[in-house]
């Protein structure tokens, strides 16, 4: 209710006179009444509309609390405010609930002004107060619908929109939805051109639409087309749009309904390519499909089926099935036709009649056609297996005849299927082998047979000789191999493994073996006679070890005699002692070595040799038998060289003593070079080192130097007598380079001297100083072959020396192996590339070589292989390691034979494996 127009002096003109204010007292609606400026607001006058719309008359209100009637829950704010906008302003407006005399309530809205008298000073308060009860519940009502409105368009997923009906359709309002819809806020659609959001091929029917739509009244129908996304993508949007019109009739704003349809159509779409797939299916399938009513009417077939019965499909529509069955088998037919009706699926096997007479026999599947959970139908889907059975019926002929076959040769037989399943076996193989033919049909029993490779160790869970040919379909011949029977015996037998190939498809192989346990004292004799070889080669150890300690005994009494004798005969005599010891000795040595390196026990100590301080010692040693034969020795070293090379220090000198010993004793004019040079290396991955050792002694015959390098052998019985020796010498020089991974030579003539070189192979990795380009030859360079096939290979070894040896002995062997100094490490680099053999150490800093191990098989399993190096031989250790996941170990110090042997184990079962 607005504020009381007229003005302080007019109404106090109209209070001057009485019966004008009576009159507008009587014949307003409002409630007129004057009020004390007090606490209470007492009543002082109050037109008679009071009665009207409280119930109570005039008299009874006068005298009364003006607050006393305000609505308990209205009254302490409505009093304070009238208070406070009465001192402030002097007038006020509030709505409020005033009680009735019935107990019940109406909204009204009082203006209440303070009246002055004469000299300008408050008198009293004028108050006129109006029922707005009706137009309350018309807001509430009004507020309520908007609140509504407003939870639908916040809250709908479709995109509610009102637009300026113009020809760009701006935006006036967008609902929340058009975020999650089209990545646009409310915000950024408000005032754009509406059809700026249409796909451009769209544009001209959403036009078109919006044209048709002006003047509908009904509900119009929705037009469909492709909004676009913030991110430019499309959205199919269906849109339903109702025009709306100001009080002239003209048209005002369009309001539009936007829904999302991109996945009904995606549906849509799918649903039209699976009938056309049905459809297909049905029309073109090579087997014959034909649809069944409930009662048993044929309802339609295709093509195929027409062929296969030879009616076409207006012969048989709408009549039974019962006709072209078989009459001994139409009850069986009936059967399961009612259990398809029930809905479950059937199968079997029947004889039916072609349209000429002849009868065909069928395999049939009756699937239940379902419409809406409720099956209105059959499918039946049938295959002629005339010509299988009568196939069948042959094989059968056939098998009886192979049975015969089978059951009277000598060697086992025996076929599987694709999946190792026996599928038949004859009375040889189930004897051999210790089954019972019947418990053995269609069982799995190859893990069992071929527990283990054909060197003995085990097999690996499903990695067999025969399991791989089996999954291959390779052939498979093994001259020796261990089979093992059902009581977990076992015994030694060749086999063959051939694929069975049925109609241009491998359908499994068959296994032909022979037991070879007779054969087995020929393998006794040769193990007792590797026994006694091994025997005599640890004989001559003990024999040799044992020796030493007293030839330490007697060298060591006669070196501490000979400061104590007077004469120089005397001196002679202990000298002559010392010799004979010390050549005894050499002796010894000799025949200790070649025994370590006949049993396989020599082992290489690798670490860093300094060439300069090695010849130096070697020289040193020879200085005083030079000095008594008047010869010279001298030493050449390469300056390219690098102050150090990896390799065993002790071994390297044993050689060099061992073949400069020989060039100072059979040479008596002239003297001894020593030389060490990088020789030129057609690859640059690594370099090569050679040491010589070049005399002008007596020189040796060419047809002489095969025997070089044979145990226990010397050129003629004259060099025997003259210089002595057991002859073992450069066949351990040769041994010990071999090992290290090179190779030694002699070039000679007779009376010309001699030169004995040999090389050593080291990684160029490991050696940065050195300009490999300056040392490759110029000739075409030629790629070196891996030694066990392509293998990628990593290294995790903290130590330095172990990591420049493993390196070098892989180097050697054509494999460029990727190094980390750690297992965190080498967890990171099988993420970053496949490996096909980690050489893993077990005790690295920051993460422990089992602990990766374990992380690497948590993402890999049993891929790449994993080969534990360690210090700790025990089994305890190397069950650790198993568990963990490794699958083998080599243990320190490293030994050239012990990584070769992984390399060949492991390169073979890395082959017959995906290279994943």
């Amino acid at each position: 209710m607005s504020e009381v127009t007229i003005s302080k002096e007019v109404y106090q003109r109209l209070l001057s006179n009485e019966k004008h204010y009576q009159n507008i007292m009587d014949y307003s609606n409002d409630m007129i009444s004057r009020h004390q400026i007090n606490t209470a607001s007492t009543y002082l006058s109050v037109s008679d509309a009071a009665y009207t719309l409280t119930g109570y008359t005039p008299e009874e209100l006068l005298g009364t609390s003006g607050y006393l009637y305000i609505h308990p829950e209205d009254a302490p704010q409505v009093i304070e405010y009238i208070n406070v906008s009465l001192i402030m302003n002097h007038h006020v407006t509030i709505v409020y609930r005033i009680l009735r005399k019935d107990g019940s309530f109406f909204w009204a809205e009082s203006a209440c002004h303070y009246l002055y008298d004469e000299q300008g000073r408050k008198k009293e308060v004028l108050s006129i107060t109006r029922d707005i009860t009706e137009r309350k519940l018309i807001e509430e009502q009004l507020q309520y619908s908007e609140w509504q409105m407003r939870l639908i368009t916040d809250h709908t997923s479709d995109l509610i929109s009102r637009h300026v009906a113009n020809s760009d359709v701006t935006y006036l309002y967008a609902s929340p939805a058009c975020k999650t819809l089209l990545g646009y806020t409310p915000e950024e659609m408000l005032g754009k051109n509406g059809l700026s959001y249409v796909h451009e091929d769209d544009v001209e029917k959403v036009r078109n639409y919006l044209t048709a739509v002006q003047y509908v009244q009904s509900d119009p129908e929705a037009v469909i087309f492709r909004f676009k996304r913030k991110d430019g993508t499309y959205m199919w949007s269906e849109t339903t749009c109702r025009y709306t019109y100001d009080e002239q009739g003209e048209l005002e704003y369009v309001v539009a309904v936007s829904r999302d349809i991109t996945e009904r159509r995606e549906q849509e779409k799918r649903l039209r390519e699976s009938e056309s797939r049905y459809k297909s299916l049905f029309e073109h399938n090579p087997t014959g499909i034909n649809a069944l009513s409930i009662d048993g009417t044929y309802l339609a077939m295709n093509k195929s089926m027409e062929d296969l019965l030879g009616y076409t499909n207006e012969d048989l529509k709408n009549k039974p099935f019962e006709p072209v069955a078989h009459p001994d088998d139409l009850a069986r037919t009936n059967y399961h036709f009612e259990l398809a009706k029930k809905g479950e699926t059937q199968t079997y096997e029947i004889r039916t009649f072609h349209k000429d007479g002849h009868i065909i026999e069928v395999h049939v599947t009756n699937v239940p056609i379902y419409v809406e959970n409720e099956v209105v139908g059959v499918y039946g889907i049938i295959n002629d297996i005339t010509e299988r059975n009568q196939y069948l019926a042959k094989i059968k002929n056939l098998s009886n005849q192979q049975e015969l076959i089978l059951n009277s040769v000598s060697e086992g037989i025996f076929g599987v299927d694709l999946e190792g399943n026996t599928t038949f076996i004859n009375p040889a193989g189930s004897a051999m082998l210790g089954y019972d033919v019947n418990l053995m049909m269609n069982e799995y029993h190859l893990k069992q047979i071929e527990q283990s490779q054909p060197d003995g160790s085990p097999a690996l869970a499903g990695d067999t000789p025969i399991m791989r040919s089996l999954s291959d379909g390779q052939p498979l011949y093994r001259e020796e191999a261990v089979l093992w029977r059902q009581d977990n015996s076992s015994f030694l037998a060749s086999y063959r493994v051939t694929p069975i190939i049925d109609n241009g498809e491998r359908v499994g192989a068959v296994i032909v073996f022979r037991d070879r346990t007779e054969e087995n004292e020929v393998i006794r004799a040769r193990e007792i006679a590797e026994q006694a070889d091994r025997a005599k080669s640890e004989f001559l150890a003990i024999i040799s070890h044992e020796l030493r300690t007293p030839m330490n005994g007697m060298i060591g009494m006669i070196e501490l005699l000979f400061d104590t004798l007077e004469t120089q005969e005397q001196r002679e005599y202990a000298e002559i002692i010392i010799d004979s010891n010390n050549a005894l000795l050499k002796i010894l040595n000799e025949l200790l070595d070649f025994s370590k390196i006949e049993a396989g026990r020599m082992e290489l100590e690798y670490g860093e040799v300094n060439i300069q301080h090695l010849l130096d010692q070697v020289t040193d040693i020879f200085v005083t038998p030079v000095q008594e034969k008047k010869l010279f020795i001298n030493t050449h070293i390469d300056p390219k060289l690098p102050s150090y090379i990896i390799g065993d220090e002790d071994r390297l000198r044993q050689v060099l003593i061992n073949l400069v010993g020989n060039a100072v004793k059979f040479t008596e004019h002239g003297g001894v070079l020593i030389s060490a040079h990088l020789k030129p290396q057609v690859d640059a991955q690594s370099i090569v080192v050679e040491f010589s050792i070049q005399d002008t002694g007596h020189g040796i015959p060419e047809d002489q130097q095969a025997k070089l390098f044979q145990p226990f052998s010397q050129i003629g019985t004259a060099t025997n007598r003259r210089y002595g020796g057991t002859g073992l010498g450069l066949s351990i020089c040769k041994k010990i380079i071999e090992l290290m991974g090179g190779s030694i030579r002699v070039e000679s003539n007779s009376n010309r001297g001699a030169t004995f070189a040999f090389t050593l192979t080291l990684n160029a990795a490991d050696y940065p100083e050195i300009d490999m380009t300056a040392q490759q030859i110029t000739a075409q360079p030629s790629v070196p072959t891996s030694l066990y096939g392509p293998l990628r290979i990593l290294v995790a070894e903290d130590n330095a020396t172990n990591q420049k040896v493993l390196l070098t002995i892989l180097s050697k062997r054509g494999y460029q192996a990727d190094l980390v100094e750690n297992g965190a490490a080498a967890v990171e680099a099988t993420s970053r590339k496949i490996y096909d053999l980690i050489f893993m150490d077990v005790n690295m800093p920051i993460m422990d070589g089992m602990e990766a191990t374990r992380r690497i098989r948590q993402q890999y399993q049993s891929s790449p292989i994993i080969v534990a190096v360690t210090a700790f031989a025990r089994k305890e250790e190397q069950l650790l390691c198993m568990e963990s996941g490794m699958q083998d170990f080599v243990s320190k110090p490293l030994r050239i034979t012990d990584i070769e042997a992984q390399l060949e184990k492991w390169s073979e079962y890395i082959r017959t494996h995906d290279r994943k």
